[in-house]
């Protein structure tokens, strides 16, 4: 990566969307996979740092038309606010393809926990998220036929 690529310029290869933000200690990575978009979060803190990776995310997922979300969360603070954090505002564009799924991703019980609460919130509001313990498993989730109602 270029020296001159920081916070305020995202750098983009191709068809694979690789960005890196250190804000603060924050730091993400998204990746536009084949049928997916994978988006890993470190060292994430405050409210203000999840609204921004959040917006980030939903924004790619619609700019790369990806309605499958693998959200991958570690050494952060859990959520307990899911309304204050924007989730559920940042991922109605995706709620309107009826095959839209996302998945959350914790490295601790704490953020499990959270991920549950905002699995709730957000099956509420019609949004198909759910959380899993391991990688494999939320792919597997992504690949099984959806039922749509």
């Amino acid at each position: 990566m270029p020296a001159s690529c920081g916070p305020s310029r995202p750098f983009g290869i191709d068809a694979v969307l690789n960005r890196f933000l250190l804000s603060s200690d924050m730091l993400y990575k998204i990746t536009v996979e084949p049928d997916y978009l994978n988006a890993e979060l470190f060292n994430r803190e405050t409210m203000d740092e999840t609204r921004e990776f959040l917006q980030i995310v939903a924004n790619a997922a619609v700019k790369h038309r990806r309605s499958r979300v693998l959200i991958s969360v570690h050494a952060s603070n859990p959520i307990f606010t899911v309304e204050r954090s924007g989730f559920l505002a940042y991922f109605k564009k995706l709620t309107a393809d009826p095959s839209h799924k996302i998945a959350l991703l914790g490295d601790s019980v704490e953020l499990g926990i959270s991920h549950q609460y905002i699995e709730l919130i957000g099956r509420q509001h019609g949004v198909r998220v759910q959380s899993f313990r391991d990688e494999a498993e939320a792919l597997q989730w992504f690949k099984a036929e959806t039922l749509v109602r």
